[in-house]
């Protein structure tokens, strides 16, 4: 294996790693969004797929799991609503601790994306 397979294996984990707690709070925002009215699963990984453009596309296990998570962590809770169009279908809404949880974790992101912003601004200026 080269050197560069292996960075490229380096970087692909850390970019799932990524990847994966943006989905997290991509799905609750998307929860909070809809918090009124509440958002079932198979929505919330289509609304997943268009606001991100594709760019976060969970697999509908993947978010079920997450959302099955979320709700033992008492995050999210759900409602079974009765459709005269269809079968009735889970509908997610932030539990207050959900909700305390969604402000904190994205204050944390923009924390550390300004700090990293802020390096590697620093670190580019000094290359040029």
């Amino acid at each position: 294996m080269t050197q560069t397979d292996e960075i490229t294996q380096w970087v692909t984990k850390e970019i799932t790693s990524l990847i994966n707690s943006a989905n997290r709070l991509a799905l609750l925002a998307i929860i909070k969004q809809y918090q009124d009215e509440g958002i079932y699963g198979y929505l919330i990984g289509e609304k997943l797929v268009e606001t991100t453009h594709g760019e976060l596309d969970a697999s509908k296990a993947t978010f079920y799991a997450i959302l099955r998570r979320f709700e033992k962590e008492g995050l999210v809770e759900h409602k079974l609503k009765v459709s005269t169009s269809g079968p009735a279908r889970k509908h997610y809404h932030l539990t207050s601790k959900g909700e305390q949880a969604y402000r904190a974790l994205w204050q944390n992101w923009i924390h550390y994306y300004e700090i990293l912003e802020n390096l590697i601004e620093n670190n580019e200026m000094n290359i040029l």
